[in-house]
């Protein structure tokens, strides 16, 4: 079963928008109210930054809280994820925010009382965890044109016009680059526009970069973009948005524990949704090292 013993929920208010416009931006009435009809009783804690987060969190934790539950984007996910590796406080999820990647791919459904009441009937299991040069991600790493494409939207998002046309105009600026990739099998050697080592099937604003990525097998999903322009790359984008998953001949797919990322050229490296320098890149996957309320057999969504 889902919640047992002291419960913390971390809620970020400004969850639910995008570009400074609202998306599903929930209250704390709203909120309360989907805690108080399916019986939750959980401390609520309003996180008005990650550092305040993260410290209400470390204290849950250290006083033997058995749930926290992340009441917002993937963002607040990523707070309360990151220190509950390898504990067995379990992570809660009410997916307030707009693209809601990991509760995606965990059949986590965006009505928020539905995704109260899993909290209360669902099972706890165990997933993977991506590690990137010392940072954790849950969902994806970018690198090469996807990462730049991904940091100019998220300036964007903070209300840059640079970054809009910077974004606008990237399909002109990017080449394809000599990369390396060492991998459990060995070694490969290819030009690639950009390479994805993921966790889960969706990044960004939900889009299905790697469709068959799984987060409880052990392994990360690598996804090579080669033989394709920066036209061709937003050709392929767009089709994604459009919920077009069909395989394409210029996308390789392999599987492995360890990922080391080489180019030619210093390529942007970019983990879910921060920055982290450039290559060379080292990527490994912590087997299970998450405990997450997820839905039980019943309660199973189908994917949209």
């Amino acid at each position: 079963m889902g919640l047992t013993g002291r419960t913390l929920v971390v809620w970020n208010p400004n969850a639910g928008s995008k570009a400074g416009l609202p998306t599903n931006r929930t209250s704390e009435e709203e909120l309360r109210q989907a805690l108080a009809s399916n019986a939750i009783d959980a401390e609520l804690f309003m996180g008005d930054s990650v550092e305040a987060a993260t410290s209400r969190v470390r204290r849950a934790v250290e006083d033997g809280y058995s749930t926290i539950i992340a009441a917002g984007g993937d963002g607040t996910i990523a707070i309360v994820a990151k220190e509950l590796l390898g504990r067995s406080t379990s992570l809660g999820i009410l997916p307030l925010g707009s693209a809601m990647n990991l509760a995606r791919s965990l059949g986590i459904p965006r009505d928020l009382d539905l995704a109260a009441a899993i909290l209360v009937s669902g099972t706890a299991r165990k997933i993977d965890v991506g590690e990137a040069e010392g940072q954790m991600f849950l969902e994806m790493v970018s690198i090469g044109a996807s990462a730049e494409a991904f940091g100019e939207a998220h300036q964007v998002d903070g209300g840059s016009l640079r970054a809009l046309f910077r974004l606008l105009f990237l399909p002109f600026r990017v080449r394809s680059t000599k990369v390396t990739l060492t991998l459990d099998q060995g070694t490969i050697r290819t030009r690639a526009l950009m390479v994805e080592v993921a966790n889960t099937p969706y990044t960004g604003l939900g889009f299905t970069l790697a469709p068959g990525a799984r987060s409880d097998d052990g392994l990360l999903d690598v996804r090579v973009f080669k033989g394709l322009s920066g036209w061709g790359l937003a050709r392929h984008l767009s089709r994604v948005i459009w919920g077009r998953r069909d395989y394409s001949p210029r996308i390789s797919a392999y599987r492995s524990s360890t990922v080391l990322v080489e180019a030619e050229g210093a390529l942007p490296c970019r983990a879910d949704a921060l920055d982290i320098g450039t290559t060379p890149c080292r990527l490994t996957v912590r087997r299970a090292a998450l405990q997450v309320i997820v839905p039980s057999a019943d309660q199973a969504q189908p994917e949209p």
